[in-house]
């Protein structure tokens, strides 16, 4: 029997790799073969088409739902997203180590977004920071606008790799505020900051949107060790 099972994973995961080199060629929302062509094409059982096809979700490379079928996924860096999730609740890593991470990517993805913007992007970080200006602080509003500011500017330095970290990053800081974590600014803050940020990366300036952008994450981790030093206390 065990035999019998190390031959089905090495079966599927040679089919995994050959399934991944074709979706390398094709588009997010192209369809793959159905699970029948699979069978055919490898000559194979379903049970090994299945477990191949359980490693690619896994790997976030395609998405399987009824009547559609497998197609292929977006790489918007989910994966990532849910690993961070589970290195902090393992204990692997702290909150306060992924706003290190932050610190050490988007003062310099500031940087750059200041020496390659688009006047589109421009445009989309002024809109944002109207919403943020707006949105009542407490709201999902006031964080999706802070959230995508963030992203935005990681778009705007012209570098996708920046963007892929970047929204996994996003994705599990949302995660974490809304579950009752609190969100670590004060929002009047927040707003004069991103204005600031915005200002720096519109007017061409690296040095000043790098200075902008450290300010403001270094204000937001003091803030957050504030808060969490008066929860233990109050303990």
């Amino acid at each position: 029997m065990a035999a019998t099972t190390g031959t089905k994973q090495r079966l599927s995961d040679g089919i995994a790799q050959a399934l991944q080199e074709d979706i390398l060629g094709l588009s997010a929302g192209d369809r793959l073969p159905t699970e029948a062509e699979l069978v055919e094409r490898f000559d194979v059982s379903r049970t090994v088409i299945r477990e191949a096809t359980r490693l690619l979700v896994q790997r976030g490379l395609v998405t399987v739902k009824p009547g559609r079928g497998m197609t292929v996924a977006a790489v918007d860096g989910s994966v990532i997203a849910e690993q961070y999730g589970l290195l902090l609740r393992l204990g692997g890593g702290s909150f306060e180590q992924l706003m290190e991470l932050r610190l050490v990517l988007e003062v310099e993805i500031a940087a750059l977004a200041a020496a390659r913007r688009t006047p589109e992007q421009l445009e989309e970080l002024a809109q944002l920071n109207e919403r943020l200006r707006m949105a009542e602080p407490s709201s999902g509003e006031f964080l999706d606008a802070d959230l995508s500011f963030h992203e935005k500017i990681a778009e705007a330095s012209g570098n996708p790799f920046f963007l892929l970290v970047m929204r996994p990053v996003n994705g599990f800081l949302s995660d974490s505020y809304s579950a009752g974590t609190g969100y670590p600014s004060e929002s009047g803050h927040t707003v004069q900051e991103h204005f600031e940020i915005a200002r720096a990366i519109e007017a061409g300036d690296p040095a000043r949107a790098r200075f902008a952008a450290e300010n403001h994450l270094r204000r937001i981790v003091r803030n957050r060790a504030l808060l969490t030093n008066t929860n233990h206390f109050q303990e």
